[in-house]
């Protein structure tokens, strides 16, 4: 086990649908580019049961255990940084959960925004099957309530017209600005 605070750890998160997983494979393939070691994580795929465990009916602790159990092997593996993606309504909620599961992570997090029009737009794109009826509103209420709770924010990078090699770039560049990232 590392040192509080030793493993940089870069939190994308935002909306269902608003591209969280693409950015976060632009930023692998940019730091790739770069010869920057690093391992990526998408919390999506780590409480993916059905029905959910007794006792656990938002898989919270099943994706806090997942997650330490992934990193684990992934550090062992020599990744010295993670790129983590979440839907994180309640940002420090979900920040006591990462640093549960990953106590040494030094966390910086960028929430991706698009607007309601692009956010539907990328959700009817991703959402083939019968999940639009579910997700859309889904995404929209999620947008709603974190940009309450971010408000000005200058971590808050918007998507709508940009491209995802772009906003990679974007995120990447507010990582550095923050706390000595890389």
């Amino acid at each position: 086990m590392g040192l509080a605070g030793t493993v940089p750890t870069l939190l994308i998160t935002g909306p269902g649908g608003v591209g969280k997983t693409t950015v976060a494979h632009e930023v692998c393939r940019q730091l790739q580019a770069a010869d920057v070691a690093h391992a990526m994580i998408d919390t999506d795929e780590l409480d993916r049961v059905y029905p959910p465990p007794g006792g656990d009916p938002h898989k919270t602790d099943l994706t806090r255990r997942n997650l330490a159990a992934v990193w684990s092997n992934l550090r062992d593996a020599g990744a010295p940084r993670l790129i983590l993606t979440m839907v994180a309504v309640s940002l420090s909620d979900e920040l006591a959960n990462i640093r549960e599961a990953i106590p040494e992570a030094r966390i910086v997090a960028v929430r991706l925004y698009a607007s309601e029009d692009a956010l539907l737009e990328r959700v009817r794109r991703r959402e083939v099957g019968s999940g639009y009826g579910h997700q859309a509103p889904r995404s929209i209420g999620q947008s709603r309530v974190m940009g309450r709770e971010c408000g000005g924010d200058r971590s808050v990078v918007d998507t709508t017209a940009r491209s995802v090699p772009e906003t990679a770039r974007e995120v990447l560049d507010h990582a550095r600005r923050s706390a000595g990232f890389w």
